[in-house]
């Protein structure tokens, strides 16, 4: 064939591919409109509603898995350190002086808090996983006995008491409390506790709990969020108090003072509705020291200084004596020493302006925070030897365990656990994740606003669509693979563009997460499953759930009215990932907003996810129908008496 044979028929093949792609996405256009009975859709491919495999999706294939070290606890005669590594099932002893692994117990369930009784005959370990906690004999080094307590328990205390030993566990996701009795293991009552309880402590006298609530309360968006200190009694479980971390949240340790009824509990003074613009003044979040002291009166004491931050403080120690309190920056990889004599004094002698002021003076840290200790990456948990020349802390990220002597506040050495995991992408880009070196002044990092990749509960003002306009909630990075665009208004088409560009210039306010370190970054929130997916999906409906499931797929209504295509749930929120990744209209456009249309969230997690809607004004799964459902437009409810609505909401709290 001649040259222009050639390109005649090249020419040709190019026209018929060009007329079969146009032909297609007619067809597809087409085919989305009838099926989702909206004829204002442009552009849309079969993704939108098919060819999303979970099997197929980063969260649900196998990961590495590394020694990443959470709970301590350390042997009366400070000889043995025990070290839970939840990532890999496992409970290890190593011996303090030589700093070595000398013995493993696998412990499936993720185990997570541990807890010594006074001898160092028995450790008790929180299995998040499986919901238990685990009686480990340390003489045999084997688990002898357990109990059931609530979802997810993550902290435990040991205290005596008039009325006998007792074990005080936060259960983060039922948002409650276990009170168990030892001799034999058994729970003896499940109080009520704030939101995500997430450390405990206990009174020297064992007359009080502190349970420490890590987020703030659901709220109208308009309320200043508030989480809480939530005080009981462990002998019978009694709540003696609740008392509220006002615009704070990232609760996330406590400690008991020595000889005082008094509580120190790190957080994260969070002014979300201040507009973004003011992280350059270095406004929207700081570090800080909750103190409860006897009057049930609440300080917040900052632990940043003026141009230099320590985000996401975490674990908290305070040695014997009561004069010092250690605590571990897990953004900023440091570990605070505060001098408690000090800190004591100026609430004793401020007035009640100065303590009412004193979180926003970045000046008075320098009053009684002694010294920053350099450490591995993301210190999360802290404890001190008995005899208090130790501390020990858990360089998370670093699969390490550091020893401070506290006399000279030097480095002891390390117990290593592992190699970091610095091969593995997703391990990187954690790193990443939890790093505040890239925000500006270290005010701040990703998990600051999503601790574990979940949310924060708060909504925020974004000032590059107006100031005060368009108040966001901030949404969940838990199984967000695969559900792009991005942001409430489907803004940004990749997880790259969220985190690169869009993070530098809206949060950052410094250079962008360098290319390497922001692929890692999207390696690892691609990795995030829903909250507790392996154990949802395999787990059977009960008859409520399954009626739930029949309201959300129903195509009439109880009356056999039949439901427009466009107003039935399963057309927007579409299984498996149940979002159709499209932007829709549902009469939720607030009185600030620009705009009506806005990106249809996946429901995978929904139940840990509140508030709802795209500026947070939903407290409740029931509220989205009972409060802001407007003539039907966020899908048909109005047919729905209590009863359904319940098993509606039941069902949706199974994704």
């Amino acid at each position: 064939m001649k040259p222009r044979g050639y390109i005649l028929v090249s020419l040709i093949g190019l026209l018929g591919l060009s007329a079969l792609g146009v032909g297609s996405h007619s067809w597809c256009v087409s085919h989305v409109r009838r099926w989702t009975g909206r004829n204002d859709l442009g552009f849309v491919s079969c993704r939108n509603c098919h060819l999303a495999d979970v099997e197929k999706l980063p969260w649900s294939k196998p990961r590495p898995h590394h020694p990443a070290p959470a709970g301590l606890a350390v042997s009366p005669d400070s000889r043995k350190l025990y070290i839970a590594l939840d990532d890999v099932n496992e409970v290890v002893e190593a011996d303090t002086a030589t700093r070595q692994v000398t013995r493993r117990l696998r412990l499936a369930g993720a185990p997570f808090g541990l807890a010594l009784d006074p001898k160092g005959q028995r450790l008790y370990v929180t299995c998040r996983d499986n919901d238990r906690v685990a009686a480990i004999d340390t003489r045999g080094f084997s688990e002898v006995e357990s109990a059931a307590v609530g979802s997810a328990p993550v902290a435990i205390a040991f205290c005596n008491t008039k009325e006998g030993e007792r074990l005080v566990v936060a259960n983060s996701i039922s948002d409650n409390i276990s009170i168990l009795a030892l001799s034999p293991l058994r729970e003896l009552a499940r109080p009520r506790a704030g939101r995500e309880p997430c450390s405990v402590a206990v009174a020297q006298d064992g007359s009080v709990a502190f349970v420490a609530n890590r987020l703030a309360v659901p709220d109208n968006h308009l309320a200043v969020p508030e989480s809480e200190l939530t005080m009981l009694d462990p002998a019978h479980g009694r709540i003696l108090a609740r008392k509220t971390f006002e615009s704070a949240h990232l609760a996330e340790g406590v400690a008991a003072v020595p000889g005082r009824r008094w509580s120190l509990t790190p957080i994260i003074k969070v002014r979300n509705l201040v507009p973004i613009t003011q992280v350059a003044n270095g406004w929207v979040m700081s570090s800080g020291l909750a103190v409860s002291d006897e009057q049930g009166e609440m300080t917040l004491l900052p632990l940043d200084e003026a141009h230099d931050y320590f985000a996401d403080p975490s674990g908290i120690a305070i040695d014997a004596a009561g004069k010092r309190a250690y605590i571990a920056s897990g953004g900023s990889d440091a570990v605070s020493v505060l001098d408690l004599e000090r800190l004591l004094s100026w609430l004793v002698h401020a007035d009640e302006a100065a303590r009412r002021d004193a979180i926003d003076d970045l000046s008075l840290s320098a009053d009684y925070v002694l010294a920053r200790i350099p450490t591995g990456r993301n210190p999360r948990h802290v404890t001190l030897s008995p005899d208090g020349k130790i501390l020990f802390v858990s360089e998370r990220l670093a699969d390490a365990v550091l020893l401070l002597d506290t006399a000279t506040l030097k480095p002891r050495g390390r117990i290593l656990l592992g190699d970091g995991g610095l091969d593995d992408p997703i391990r990187r880009g954690e790193r990443v994740f939890t790093k505040a070196a890239h925000t500006f002044q270290r005010q701040f990092s990703c998990r600051s606003c999503h601790p574990d990749g979940h949310v924060d509960g708060l909504s925020y003002d974004f000032d590059g669509d107006g100031i005060g306009d368009n108040l966001l909630d901030n949404r969940t990075l838990q199984g967000v693979a695969g559900t792009g665009p991005f942001k409430w208004i489907g803004k940004n088409p990749s997880l790259e563009v969220q985190c690169g560009p869009r993070f530098a210039r809206v949060l950052m306010r410094t250079d962008p997460i360098p290319p390497k370190d922001l692929k890692d970054l999207t390696a690892y929130l691609e990795s995030l499953p829903p909250p507790r997916w392996e154990r949802k999906r395999n787990q059977p409906l009960t008859p409520t759930q399954e009626r739930g499931r029949q309201i959300f797929f129903a195509t009439t209504t109880s009356e056999s009215r039949p439901i427009p295509r466009a107003r039935q749930c399963h057309t927007c929120h579409r299984p498996p990932l149940y979002t159709n990744r499209l932007l829709s209209s549902v009469g939720t456009k607030g009185p600030r907003d620009t705009t009506e249309m806005f990106d249809t969230p996946h429901l995978l997690g929904i139940a840990q996810s509140a508030p709802y809607l795209h500026d947070g004004r939903a407290k409740t799964l029931e509220e989205l129908w009972t409060i802001y459902q407007t003539n039907d437009l966020h899908g048909v409810s109005s047919y729905m008496n209590k009863h359904q609505l319940n098993d509606l909401v039941e069902y949706l709290k199974t994704l």
